[in-house]
């Protein structure tokens, strides 16, 4: 299930605190000495959310495998980052394909799940979900090679919802799955449906924005360009691309059409305000927002889901997340935990999830237990159908998590906002500070140059 916690991952300001974890656990994790893994005495140990790896599953799970009892570590990033350098990590971790798998399976922290799936009969590679792609690694370059985790469920995050009541009011024109709209009438229509009175904002416009590196990183694409080098070992954020989506991130925040940075959005994510028309987009956020929506019939009366938007003349619908699970190098439960693993993302949980709406599922074989009764339901996946046909495997690098590096740019857009800073000074410092995380990451690992 995908709740508040997927969508505020984006709150990266916290990222400075991962990278110091991920200095001081960092690269060396995959050389940490001792023996490591997990005692087996203690069970499978598993890294998740609570509400994900719910109580129900811990229970349907102990009923078919008493001798394998689960123990749930709750989710934390530097607790995960010192299990790692301690060389006792968690069997089963939650992670973000999209952004973290060249970084685990780099650091050799993750297991190479091709031999697993090749012998599994509940999880078979035909009816594997292309999404699953964002695990894969070939040493570098993402989306080819070795399988190092799996996705639970999955959405094209670059997508978002809008309220067809709002656009219709507005006469704006809604998106279709043929012609979706691009940025800059994202930020013209944003302030034809943003309304202020009593010297407060009413409604905002436009979904919350934050120019982090995944959603620069997509809009980029769109434009036929991309923040690293072809060896992932460098970042410019100088390109026209960068610097034409950086000024839309500054546009917006300036314009103040939609929660951003600068005033950031105090429920934490699209949710709270969208269902009650205070924003009239959500998102980014696609099809796993529909189960927020089911939460309220009458919101499903104007929610729909758009394509994901355009800043240049390709269309591509990349995820941001792909969330899932790796196993770890050092587990000593590895058949324990990949039968968890696939039981979970193939078997009756995953069943479960799809049918709540709550992301697409990552086998194809469960597409068909996705909800469509209701008129947003249905539309929502013919949007989905035909976005699927744009999905590509956006490579970020293994020598920085993508937090820290968000991070880096989150920590100068306040003062680029303010004109402190112009844009192309802001494109120049962030390519700096990423760079140098860059370097680090580099170092730790080893490499020269």
């Amino acid at each position: 299930m995908h709740t508040k916690n997927h969508v505020s991952r984006r709150n990266f300001l916290g990222g400075t605190a991962l990278l110091a974890g991920f200095a001081a656990a960092g690269l060396t994790g995959c050389s940490a000495s001792g023996s490591g893994g997990s005692n087996k005495s203690a069970g499978l140990q598993v890294m998740s959310l609570a509400n994900e790896i719910t109580q129900e599953v811990i229970d349907a799970w102990a009923a078919e495998h008493p001798d394998v009892p689960l123990t749930l570590i709750p989710d934390d990033p530097t607790r995960l980052n010192s299990m790692l350098a301690a060389g006792t990590p968690p069997d089963l971790i939650r992670g973000l394909g999209a952004t973290g798998t060249a970084n685990v399976a780099s650091r050799g922290l993750a297991l190479d799940l091709n031999p697993y799936v090749a012998k599994s009969t509940l999880l078979k590679e035909s009816e594997l979900a292309k999404i699953n792609d964002v695990w894969r690694w070939d040493g570098s370059r993402q989306g080819a090679g070795a399988r190092y985790g799996l996705v639970k469920d999955w959405s094209q995050d670059s997508m978002f919802w809008y309220n067809a009541e709002a656009f219709s009011q507005a006469g704006i024109p809604a998106p279709t799955v043929e012609k979706p709209l691009t940025y800059d009438q994202l930020l013209e229509y944003a302030g034809a449906m943003t309304k202020r009175g009593g010297g407060k904002v009413e409604q905002y416009g436009l979904f919350t924005t934050t120019p982090s590196i995944e959603a620069i990183s997509s809009m980029m694409a769109t434009a036929g360009g991309r923040v690293f080098n072809d060896d992932l070992t460098q970042a410019d954020f100088t390109s026209p691309e960068a610097r034409r989506a950086l000024q839309w991130y500054v546009d917006v925040a300036k314009a103040k059409v939609g929660y951003t940075l600068t005033d950031p959005n105090p429920d934490g994510w699209d949710w709270p305000p969208f269902d009650a028309k205070r924003v009239a987009m959500a998102g980014p956020a696609g099809y796993w927002f529909g189960g927020a929506v089911a939460q309220n019939p009458a919101t499903g009366e104007f929610a729909r889901l758009a394509p994901a938007p355009m800043m240049g003349s390709k269309r591509v619908s990349p995820t941001t997340a792909a969330t899932g699970y790796w196993i770890s190098s050092k587990s000593t439960m590895k058949d324990e935990a990949f039968a968890f693993l696939e039981w979970y993302c193939a078997g009756a949980p995953a069943k479960t999830r799809a049918q709540s709406g709550w992301g697409l599922p990552a086998v194809t074989s469960l597409t068909s237990e996705l909800p469509a009764t209701k008129p947003y339901q249905a539309a929502a996946l013919a949007v989905q159908r035909n976005e699927e046909q744009y999905f590509e495997v956006i490579s970020f690098s293994p020598y920085a998590q993508a937090t820290a590096i968000s991070a880096a740019i989150a920590n100068l857009f306040p003062r680029t906002v303010a004109g402190e800073l112009s844009t192309g000074q802001f494109a120049d410092q962030a390519t700096t500070a990423v760079n140098e995380l860059l370097k680090q990451g580099q170092q730790l690992a080893g490499k020269k140059g």
